[in-house]
């Protein structure tokens, strides 16, 4: 028998090792997939908001898909609730064909186009436009035990939850209401039940009258809840109640320097960006802007616990003198410098309850106009979970995907334009001449 050369046997060995090696790589990673997101925003990939929430998961929950398997959504949301099961064992998934189960799509009252199903301890949502920003919030929801009522008083021109001035708060509510909160407006001088929810108050223009503050502080004394959004600079009538709570709304409004790294024009807005380690900030550490704020300060703390949530820096200091011009620090003795105390949380034993109060220095910074800078949406978030005792959620912040918007400097923005409005059009025209011109002369 004729053997082959030492060289072509290794030139035919290689070959067979090679596909070899490719075939058991190939088994392998079908038994054990290996998933990587290269994108660079990680479009693919869960959003730490959504492992936090995932993370807050004490039991099983049971998504089930009521979705056709031939709808091009199908295969996508199989990939979404994947990825979700990948990160937590608490998230099991199934796939059902409401053509094939008819009697289940009537029992559920299912829309056309699919819906998701999720169970929780005993609780439910049902979601038709799945993302996962929506499954998320679904999930967030899911993680409150009851509902969450919010109280916002109304009659003395507060900001309105459902207005459309740039001063309301519609974006932010409707923030509170994705993520559990049943929001309401009320009046004082009805009956308040201190064991319904919060009470918010946000930013009244109109002064209080007597028999609408002594039912607020009868409200106070027996243990309700209250967040409150005071307005610089209005009469509101509410000195009893900053006297009940054992705090004071210092003169003038806060101006801080370091505002002015943020090119903000106004002198008399704040920025904060030091936080209490405990409580209701904790691992917060996102800047948050203040517009026309007062600073809350304690000459009297009485039986409350005292935590000073939100501070600005060195730099702020409560301007009493006109905000306009050229504005220095010093000209009344009535100013104050900094660090200034922007949003105190105080809370006390009534009873056998733990009472919960929080007041900011001002609404603005939860406005419809305001919302979206640095991490005012979820510090204000972080406010209501605290008041409401929902401690597992304090740390959740509201799920953003990281690539929602393009951001492009000034400089950027000049460049495209002279490309898209001068280069590009020069060039084609450039171009047509050309070709006009050698077509005409040969």
């Amino acid at each position: 028998m004729t053997r082959l050369p030492a060289k072509r046997e290794q030139l035919l060995f290689r070959p067979a090792l090679w596909l070899v090696l490719l075939l058991v790589a190939g088994i392998l990673l079908s038994r054990h997939p290996v998933v990587a997101d290269l994108t660079a925003t990680g479009r693919h990939s869960l959003m730490p908001q959504t492992i936090d929430t995932l993370n807050q998961l004490e039991g099983p929950v049971n998504a089930e898909a009521f979705i056709t398997p031939e709808d091009p959504a199908a295969a996508e949301l199989g990939k979404l609730l994947q990825r979700y099961r990948h990160a937590s064992t608490n998230i099991n998934y199934s796939f059902t064909d409401p053509a094939l189960n008819p009697a289940r799509s009537r029992e559920l009252d299912l829309q056309a186009g699919g819906e998701l199903l999720l169970t929780y301890q005993g609780r439910q949502q049902r979601l038709t436009d799945v993302s996962q920003q929506a499954l998320t919030l679904a999930l967030q929801r899911l993680l409150r035990a009851s509902t969450r009522t919010v109280s916002f008083v109304s009659g003395h021109a507060e900001r309105a939850i459902d207005g459309k001035s740039a001063a309301d708060l519609t974006v932010f509510a409707k923030h509170l209401v994705s993520t559990g909160y049943e929001l309401e407006t009320i009046q004082l001088s009805g009956d308040l039940d201190e064991n319904r929810g919060t009470l918010v108050i946000a930013g009244p223009m109109q002064r209080y009258l007597p028999g609408e503050v002594a039912n607020l502080l009868g409200y106070i004394s027996r243990g309700g809840d209250l967040l409150w959004l005071t307005e610089p600079g209005s009469d509101d009538g509410l000195t009893a109640l900053e006297y009940e709570l054992g705090i004071s709304r210092t003169d003038g409004v806060v101006v801080d320097l370091a505002a002015q790294s943020l090119q903000v024009d106004r002198p008399d807005f704040a920025l904060a960006a030091t936080y209490s380690p405990e409580d209701v900030t904790p691992g917060f550490d996102s800047v948050t802007l203040f517009p026309q704020a007062v600073a809350i300060d304690l000459p009297e703390l009485r039986e409350w616990r005292a935590i000073p949530i939100v501070q600005t820096g060195d730099q702020a200091w409560t301007e009493t003198g006109p905000v306009s011009g050229t504005v220095q620090h010093g000209d009344d003795d009535r100013e104050i410098s900094g660090p200034l105390t922007l949003v105190m949380a105080l809370e006390r034993t009534v009873g056998d309850a733990l009472q919960r109060v929080v007041v900011a220095g001002d609404g603005d910074f939860l406005a419809d106009a305001w919302i979206g800078n640095g991490g005012n949406r979820d510090l204000g978030g972080r406010m209501f979970n605290w008041v409401s005792d929902d401690k597992n959620l304090i740390s959740v912040s509201h799920p953003v995907p990281a690539d929602r918007e393009l951001k492009i400097s000034n400089a950027a923005i000049l460049a495209l334009s002279m490309v898209a409005l001068l280069l590009l059009p020069a060039s084609l025209l450039t171009v047509a001449t050309g070709v006009w011109y050698r077509r005409r002369h040969g």
